[in-house]
């Protein structure tokens, strides 16, 4: 079986789609169609899966597997490229896609960078403890594990990370991030992926990073969260959190899946 794909990427995180306006695989096992295709040694290599589907509600719906197989509740940069996709399928700029957070707005510029609305994160547990480190456990749609340094030179992530992802004191598996304050307008973060590991970009991390050091106090509405991939901007409004940067098309092409 030839199953059609696109590869695209966020700052470096990126995702194997399936355009299922186009292309529906009937009896697909997602979840192992993931774990082969996402390899990045015998596989097309990508950080996820993303289904782009039609919806009755919406101008489209986002469902996504992350690398191990497991199923994602949210991923922002995933859901900038799926808002890039339906914008030019659609011919559309402001564009309403159903996830399994909810319904979430996005624009697609005329400079084609895209902007979504991610909602407003929920601080869970501020300080939390957890294997030496003390972190912000933030929801947004997903949860992420926010630990504040002064130094990110020795990859703290790839030390740390696979454990606190699965720390048994969270009330589920998490994503991880390590994050250094460089200004008020500015930080710095390095991410461990619930399901993915070390990855270059992560969009609702950087939200919860942001929402983390405006509960400290320490950042202003605006910030630029740099990741090892790129930066984004963030925005922090009282209708939800912003997420907007630049995404780009990688290659397309047809996978040969066992039957």
């Amino acid at each position: 079986m030839l199953i059609p794909f696109i590869k695209m990427q966020a700052q470096g995180n990126d995702f194997i789609i399936l355009d299922g306006f186009a292309w529906a695989a009937k009896g697909l096992n997602y979840s192992d169609f993931a774990i082969e295709a996402c390899a990045f040694h015998t596989g097309i290599g990508a950080d996820g899966l993303v289904l782009m589907l039609p919806s009755e509600n919406a101008d489209g719906q986002m469902l996504i597997y992350n690398s191990n197989g497991s199923q994602a509740e949210m991923c922002g940069s995933a859901l900038r490229c799926v808002a890039y996709l339906l914008h030019n399928k659609l011919n559309k700029r402001e564009l309403a896609i159903q996830t399994d957070s909810g319904l979430l707005a996005a624009t697609v510029s005329p400079e084609g960078i895209v902007t979504v609305n991610l909602g407003m994160p929920k601080i869970i547990h501020k300080a939390f403890s957890a294997l030496g480190f003390s972190g912000d456990l933030v929801d947004i749609g997903n949860l992420h594990f926010i630990i504040w340094q002064n130094d990110l030179d020795s990859d703290p992530h790839l030390l740390h990370g696979a454990r606190l992802e699965n720390y048994q004191g969270f009330p589920q598996a998490v994503n991880v991030h390590f994050a250094k304050l460089l200004s008020p307008t500015e930080v710095q973060i390095k991410i461990w992926e619930r399901g993915c590991g070390a990855t270059l970009a992560c969009g609702t991390g950087a939200v919860s990073t942001v929402f983390s050091a405006r509960q400290r106090e320490l950042v202003e509405s605006s910030v630029q969260v740099n990741m090892p991939g790129g930066a984004v901007q963030i925005e922090a409004l009282e209708t939800g959190y912003l997420l907007r940067g630049e995404v780009a098309f990688s290659f397309s092409g047809d996978y040969h899946w066992r039957i």
